[in-house]
């Protein structure tokens, strides 16, 4: 540890006596830190002494005016909200499709397959699209294939009451 050196401010009124110690100036007193392992004899300020009475040195001055701003009060903090019990789904699950809406898009857009997308059936959407594109290209050598695949789409909305996942249709 070292020494302590504070200003302090001196009454005009007042006489000081002959300091023993080092002299730093009017109006500062040095405080000797205690020697390790010591009595601790010399934990106060250093003073003069006059006709064999000892003059106490004065208090250091408060700390007042530091510039420093003191720390916020504590306030009582609210409780820590606590994570939901279940975890976001960001994967919400779908809706479950509607008996109505197949059937509508089989009788109107069956021929391209529409209710097969609609009901998660890809492959069977997908060879319902082929075959009518291709229908579309041959359509003079095979007229009657369109209505081939016009009662396979309703069959197909007549039989299937399930999507591709094997849910219910509602």
């Amino acid at each position: 540890m070292g020494n302590l050196v504070t200003h302090q401010v001196l009454q005009p009124a007042v006489a000081h006596p002959p300091r023993t110690s080092v002299s730093l100036g009017a109006g500062y007193t040095t405080f000797h830190a205690p020697a390790v392992g010591g009595s601790g004899a010399a934990t106060g300020p250093t003073s003069g002494t006059s006709a064999g009475v000892e003059i106490p040195a004065p208090p250091p001055p408060p700390l007042a005016g530091t510039g420093v701003a003191p720390p916020p009060a504590l306030r009582p903090q609210a409780p820590a909200v606590q994570a939901p019990a279940q975890l976001v789904n960001y994967y919400q699950q779908d809706r479950p499709k509607t008996r109505v809406v197949f059937v509508l898009l089989g009788v109107f857009l069956g021929i391209f397959g529409v209710h097969n997308f609609y009901a998660g059936y890809t492959k069977k959407g997908a060879m319902q699209l082929v075959a009518t594109v291709l229908i579309a290209f041959y359509a003079e050598i095979a007229a009657w294939l369109w209505a081939v695949v016009w009662l396979w789409a309703i069959v197909e909305i007549c039989l299937i009451n399930r999507d591709a996942d094997g849910t219910q249709f509602v």
